[in-house]
């Protein structure tokens, strides 16, 4: 994954892409030489926008991960992701060993450390 000084460098990388793009308009195209009038169709730069930016980093930053794929009928793709912005603290490592431990034992290490 992703240390937080790398993200810091990818956002600062993608900036000015991000103004590029939300500044670009569609492309003029030749016209159709079949039809000689209307222009073909063109593709346009794709735009990211904040929300974007920030999904593609949490994936990419291992915050975020794939919890489903689902496919509809009309072949709508649906992609949930799943993760949460909270850092396990060392206290919550030391909660969930000491909830699995029996609770005379738990009180017997708290009062011998009291002592």
């Amino acid at each position: 994954m992703f240390s937080p000084g790398e993200l810091d460098i990818l956002i600062e990388r993608i900036k000015p892409h991000l103004t590029q793009w939300e500044s670009s308009s569609f492309v003029q195209a030749p016209t159709c030489s079949s039809c000689g009038d209307h222009p073909k169709r063109s593709k346009r730069a794709p735009v990211l926008t904040p929300q974007k930016v920030l999904v593609i980093l949490g994936v990419l930053g291992g915050v975020l991960e794939v919890d489903s794929i689902l496919f509809d009928r009309n072949q709508v793709a649906q992609i949930l992701l799943q993760g949460s912005l909270k850092r396990e603290t060392i206290l919550d490592k030391i909660l969930d060993e000491i909830g699995s431990m029996p609770f005379d034992d738990v009180l017997r290490a708290v009062l011998g450390r009291v002592q």
